[in-house]
């Protein structure tokens, strides 16, 4: 998974402050196009976590152009935490988000990982290896899951 026609995708990575201003403003484009418009749920999309040098942004473009992104932050107890997991609508199916979420496991795999995923996505985070770790809760104006990927825990297709 994470190939797009055989091909696999490049990641990038990056903290905010080394992004460059096409980076910064496509990949914000994207999160607000996907996560606040197509959600239909207005929200303030970007919030201070996003400059924190601690948090890392990953994504895979089309050029210069962000098409699939996500952000590891510290969650709870400093657990590195995916959030912000999306596509292009154009560009879903293609694996482009598994192949970020394979990067962050594949880079962090030693130690626990936790995510936040929106409704619907909670299947496709168990394919990686995430289970459910506690109720639905409000973060940043969206109802999201709280997942944890333990390091022993097989992987899943």
């Amino acid at each position: 998974m994470g190939d797009v026609l055989g091909i696999s995708p490049q990641v990038c990575r990056a903290p905010w402050s080394r992004l460059t201003p096409p980076a910064a403003h496509g990949l914000a484009r994207l999160r607000v196009d996907v996560l606040v418009v197509e959600g239909g749920r207005p929200r303030a999309e970007l919030d201070d976590a996003d400059l924190d040098d601690l948090t890392e942004h990953l994504w895979v473009a089309d050029g210069e152009v962000p098409v699939a992104c996500l952000r590891v932050v510290r969650g709870p107890g400093g657990i590195p935490t995916i959030d912000r997991a999306c596509a292009r609508p154009d560009v879903r199916r293609l694996g482009l988000v598994s192949a970020l979420v394979t990067d962050v496991v594949a880079r962090r795999g030693s130690g626990r990982i936790g995510a936040l995923a929106l409704p619907g996505t909670v299947m496709f985070f168990g394919r990686h290896g995430f289970e459910v770790c506690g109720p639905p809760v409000e973060a940043s104006g969206a109802r999201v899951t709280p997942l944890v990927r333990h390091p022993e825990l097989p992987w899943r297709e």
